[in-house]
């Protein structure tokens, strides 16, 4: 009798595995995977505070840094082709990092945030974005739910609310007169 419930729980074990691989989020760690490619919350959160060490009132958190990490990789190939590639180097000094304490997803972020930026004068030109929505439109993006999800046919971000905080209207109090 212990034996096959030992069995049963293997046996659950390795189809609830199977499910989470299918899904596209297979570890604790994944925010989201793009085209395979796999973006970890550590990654995500590292980005978003080393940010914030070199630019201490930079106005990021993960959802944004989360985006831009997915955006990133249909975004950098479309600048590098139209001669608007910014080097590592490049975004270092433009944030006065000379101690190296971006992550590698923070310099993406800041990047692809800065190719996007209208207010950049050397931001894409809207055929340019035009041709990485293209491609992001065809990508098999997968988000955690933690952050959400993906719609391809808008290329937006819809930020969930977990279904265990329940948002409650504010209570009038009386004030004593007196």
């Amino acid at each position: 009798m212990n034996a096959t419930r030992v069995l049963r729980a293997s046996a659950v074990a390795v189809v609830a595995a199977g499910v989470l691989a299918v899904s596209g989020c297979a570890t604790a760690d994944t925010a989201a995977v793009v085209n395979g490619e796999r973006i970890s919350e550590t990654e995500v959160q590292q980005a978003v505070t080393s940010i914030k060490e070199v630019v201490p009132n930079a106005q990021i958190d993960t959802a944004t840094a989360l985006t831009l990490l997915v955006y990133a990789p249909f975004v950098t190939p479309v600048a590098d082709r139209a001669g608007k590639g910014v080097s590592d180097s490049q975004v270092r000094a433009s944030m006065d990092d000379s101690s190296g304490r971006l992550s590698e997803a923070a310099l993406e972020l800041i990047r692809t945030s800065d190719l996007l930026n209208p207010n950049n004068p050397s931001a894409l030109d809207q055929q340019q974005q035009n041709e990485a929505i293209a491609a992001l439109h065809k990508a098999k993006v997968t988000i955690n739910p933690r952050y959400g999800t993906f719609d391809p046919k808008r290329i937006a971000f819809d930020a969930t609310s977990p279904n265990w905080i329940k948002q409650q209207a504010p209570t009038a109090t009386a004030t004593p007169q007196g």
